[in-house]
């Protein structure tokens, strides 16, 4: 019997669409249809093939009404429709139908209660996992893969690792100035269609930053910190930004390529708070789909000791890079789960498994700015699955002078 004619049938009484009530009696009355099923064993594979539905789905529903936690049964269960397959099979295998019945009313309440009071599954999903720190995390990345596979797909090109590396080391020509080193690009870069130009750029100084010299590009030898063929580039300045072009003749699964460069700011940034501006650190916007974002600071000697970095992320889709400290951004502000790890003194626990290379990276960083890798301290900021078009920022609020 289909839902509608129970609903015809007055079958479905009012039951309450409280979550956790809606989840206790699918896990009861679900495990009931189940271990009702004459000769079978509660295998997974079993009861798919006497049921003659799908394995998958069954060991998501088994494992899902055993969960202690009721949003972890509806955020992880199969949707309404699978249940009502999986339980209307149950009754043609010659389970009582009374109990079928009382497992498929419980179906009925949990599709409303997607439909009334969330309007999609996703959207329940969402909901629930709020205040639930590992349902959420889980939640957030699956949906960040999703968006991940689509713009991939979109754009035609995708990477594995976005790195962005900032060296602050005192400046020469400031006691309070800071010099900034930077070593960005991607690892694994892979274009999917043809005929589409992805562009690095590296912002001109901000108008704040009156002190902050024009950046200096470093070059970097791909056969010292590359693992992959040097990604084939167009170099220009244009505006006081310089823009690489990465727009390979040759594409496939086996064109990967490897996309780094460097840039030098003498006095690019400062310790202390002025004309309004509190907050120095770095922002990162990967310009293309990728699977991980590492984005390290690394401090030399007594640069912002005793502050602790915080995180801005923000949507720059409607309106461009973000600047953190402009109130009229605070709307684009998102909500993040993740945390910046402090990696402690020293460089001996920056490993990348992705970039074999970056310890060399950081040695001919420290090398040109004359200093020891003892001297560094480091916070690391790692995302599986950024969102394409949004803005990840470390910053470190100040002091005023």
């Amino acid at each position: 019997m289909d839902r509608s004619q129970r609903q015809d049938d007055g079958v479905i009484a009012q039951q309450s669409h409280e979550p956790q009530e809606v989840a206790d009696r699918l896990c009861s009355s679900i495990g009931v249809v189940l271990t009702a099923i004459p000769d079978c064993s509660m295998r997974p594979t079993d009861i798919a093939r006497l049921l003659g539905v799908s394995r998958v789905m069954v060991g998501r529903v088994l494992s899902n009404i055993a969960k202690d936690e009721f949003t972890e049964t509806l955020i992880g269960i199969p949707g309404p429709e699978t249940l009502r397959l999986i339980l209307n099979a149950a009754g043609e295998a010659g389970v009582d139908e009374g109990a079928v019945e009382t497992a498929l009313e419980a179906v009925d309440s949990f599709d409303e209660l997607i439909r009334e009071r969330y309007g999609t599954r996703g959207a329940m999903s969402a909901a629930l996992s709020t205040g639930h720190t590992d349902e959420r995390e889980r939640f957030e990345q699956s949906s960040r893969y999703q968006a991940f596979k689509g713009m991939s797909s979109i754009l035609g090109v995708e990477s594995k690792v976005w790195l962005t590396s900032m060296m602050m080391t005192p400046s020469a020509d400031s006691e309070s100035g800071i010099d900034v080193t930077t070593i960005h690009g991607t690892t694994g870069l892979r274009q999917l269609r043809p005929n589409i130009p992805v562009h690095f750029v590296y912002g001109k100084p901000p108008e704040y930053l009156t002190g902050r010299q024009m950046p200096v590009r470093i070059e970097l030898d791909p056969e010292q910190f590359f693992s992959n063929t040097p990604a084939p580039l167009a170099v220009r300045e244009e505006n006081g930004q310089i823009i690489n072009t990465f727009a390979p003749e040759v594409i496939g699964k086996d064109a990967v390529y490897d996309m780094f460069a460097g840039v030098h700011v003498p006095n690019g940034s400062g310790r202390y708070a002025k004309e309004g501006r509190s907050y120095r650190g770095t922002i990162v916007t990967p310009d293309v789909p990728v699977i991980t974002l590492v984005s390290d600071v690394i401090l030399h000697g007594d640069i912002f000791e005793g502050i602790e970095p915080e995180l801005f992320v923000h949507n720059t889709v409607a309106k461009g890079g973000a600047d953190i400290e402009d109130p009229k951004r605070a709307v684009d502000r998102i909500q993040a789960s993740e945390e910046i790890v402090d990696l402690g003194y020293g460089l001996r626990h920056m490993e990348i498994p992705e970039i074999p290379r970056y310890e060399q990276m950081i040695q001919y960083m420290c090398q040109r700015s004359g200093t020891q890798q003892s001297d560094f301290r480091v916070h690391r900021l790692q995302i599986q699955y950024p969102v394409y078009g949004f803005q990840y920022a470390i910053a470190f609020k100040v002091p005023l002078p």
